[in-house]
């Protein structure tokens, strides 16, 4: 009889916070999503570890253009 474990790592999207900011690609104020990506641990393609971040972005929900979150305390001044 043969087993097979199926073990891995995967990074998991989670939002921290939402509003509007001004996007640099769209030139205008549009709405965003400031994420946190997370790797787990993965046993048969299910998260089960916490392993550490693996960064932190934000992604406008017009243009889904992804930028740094320091794009969010710039301000308007483009």
């Amino acid at each position: 009889m043969i087993f097979f474990i199926i073990f891995g790592t995967k990074g998991v999207t989670s939002r921290i916070q939402e509003g509007q900011f001004h996007c640099p690609n769209c030139n205008s104020s549009q709405p965003y999503r400031h994420n946190k990506v997370r790797r787990f641990f993965t046993l048969y393609f299910i998260p089960l570890i916490p392993l550490g971040t693996i960064g932190e972005h934000v992604e406008c929900e017009t243009c889904k253009t992804i930028y740094n979150p320091n794009v969010l305390t710039r301000g308007a001044s483009f």
